[in-house]
């Protein structure tokens, strides 16, 4: 092949190769947004399940918190102080506080003045703090949740019409005013709230199930999920590595036309080679 030859070789591989990298770029492109697209899918499906189990996840966790208020093992008791209701109790410390006199840089709220005043002043002298405490969890929480059965529509109901059956049937047989009477209606009552009372754990136990349940299959969806948008993400990693293992290849290629190109020019230009310095090449 003569020098013009082995130029037009060499141009045209070049042009081809610069060819070969554009195609495998747009196909490693192509392949990457494909994976993304799928991989925004798998989210806003992802995303479409948990905001439609989330009705159910709540109501779980609700009636798990309800059950363990019945119970008596909800959260341990803590006892809290409103300090800004005890400073309001006091009208000399609420107005020392709002003077100026007091450091706010100190006691920046009135809470902090209030809590630092107590602790050295009001507890010496006796105060008592019970009005401004709150208590929660424990024994405490049981009592409200128990409270809170009584008062419902479902126990009112109960405890009428079997109050009302008691009376009647005493009224029937003339026993209205023994002891007897008054031990039926205290034993009713009793009965009817633990019977209210295991009644709701049942129910809310059965919510909580529910709940259980739906927070399983989400993790499940999530797990699912996770996996398929790692192959997605591999498929990007992958497809990315190809195309720069083409255009690596590619690279080489032309290199390797452009070196022949180069020899073929020196040939031309020293037949009988290149003598440097008694070194001949």
């Amino acid at each position: 092949m003569g020098l013009f030859g082995s130029i037009i070789g060499s141009v045209t591989s070049i042009i081809g190769g610069n060819a070969q990298k554009k195609a495998a770029s747009k196909a490693a492109d192509a392949q990457v947004k494909a994976a993304q697209m799928a991989i925004d899918e798998q989210r806003r499906q992802f995303d479409t399940t948990q905001q439609n189990f989330a009705p159910y996840l709540g109501a779980g966790t609700s009636a798990l918190d309800q059950i363990n208020s019945l119970l008596g093992i909800s959260t341990p008791v803590n006892t809290t102080t409103d300090w800004g209701a005890y400073a309001a109790s006091d009208p000399q410390m609420l107005a020392d506080y709002n003077s100026g006199k007091v450091d706010k840089t100190r006691f920046p709220t009135l809470d902090d003045y209030a809590q630092w005043h107590y602790q050295n002043y009001g507890q010496a002298e006796g105060r008592n703090l019970s009005p401004f405490n709150s208590t929660t969890g424990g024994a405490v929480d049981q009592q409200g949740a128990i409270d809170a059965l009584k008062a419902s529509p479902l126990y009112s109901s109960l405890y009428r019409n079997g109050e009302q059956a008691i009376l009647a049937n005493g009224a029937a047989t003339g026993g209205l005013r023994g002891g007897n009477m008054q031990n039926s209606l205290a034993n009713f009552g009793a009965d009817t709230l633990s019977t209210v009372i295991q009644n709701q754990l049942a129910n809310l136990g059965g919510i909580a199930n529910m709940g259980m349940g739906s927070a399983g299959q989400l993790g499940q969806f999530g797990a699912n999920m996770a996996g398929q948008v790692g192959n997605a993400l591999t498929q990007q990693g992958q497809a990315r590595a190809g195309a720069a293992l083409t255009t690596g290849g590619i690279n080489a290629g032309m290199a390797s036309s452009l070196g022949a190109l180069g020899g073929d020019i020196f040939s031309k230009i020293f037949p009988n080679g290149l003598n440097m310095g008694g070194i001949k090449f």
